[in-house]
């Protein structure tokens, strides 16, 4: 449980960033959390291809900011998407997880069902980013709110079938073009704002 804390909290710190340096950091912490959880149920190739991943879309992030005070206030929106994702990620759990009938029993301390720990971090991160896109105003946001969903996707595809080093390297890819988007959204925004 103490993962899924990390987790939860660095994107919730995400979420709240109210300048995009912020953002950046906050979502590079979001990656090394959820590649924590996930460490147990990859190889150390794909837990690696996912944190130079992270580090990159947050290093393209954060060279877009340009200086330490440009961002966007989330405001309301902060708690609307917290909410979303509070009712969406146990819903989206118990619907969709993919390991047994039962329910887990997942305890605040001692051992955890890894599978379970790594399933409920990835709803949480897609539940959190839809949220964040469906409250977004602005570039800034709609890029973290893109990025969070990616990084679940990055945890839900330990369960695909098959060899997975070449999945979580077009993921990774799909991460870094998702932030140089982003970035080109948010440069274009801010000239267009000055």
């Amino acid at each position: 449980m103490a993962l899924l804390a990390a987790v939860a909290i660095t994107t919730l710190i995400a979420n709240a960033a109210t300048r995009l340096r912020g953002t950046a950091v906050a979502f590079f912490a979001v990656s090394i959390a959820a590649n924590v959880v996930a460490a147990g149920a990859t190889t150390t190739a794909q837990v690696t291809v996912l944190a130079v991943a992270g580090l990159a879309a947050s290093g393209i992030l954060f060279v877009a900011a340009r200086d330490g005070e440009y961002g966007e206030d989330p405001g309301w929106r902060l708690w609307a998407a917290t909410l979303i994702a509070a009712v969406a990620t146990p819903a989206a759990f118990v619907a969709f997880r993919t390991v047994a009938t039962e329910m887990p029993d997942l305890t605040l301390f001692g051992a955890d069902n890894a599978t379970d720990v790594v399933q409920v971090a990835a709803f949480w991160l897609l539940s959190s980013g839809t949220a964040v896109l469906v409250t977004a105003r602005g570039a800034v946001r709609t890029s973290l709110g893109a990025l969070l969903m990616l990084t679940g996707v990055q945890l839900l595809m330990r369960y695909a079938p098959g060899p997975q080093l070449e999945l979580t390297i077009a993921v990774a890819w799909v991460e870094v073009v998702v932030a140089l988007t982003g970035a080109y959204l948010i440069v274009n925004e801010r000239a267009v704002r000055e």
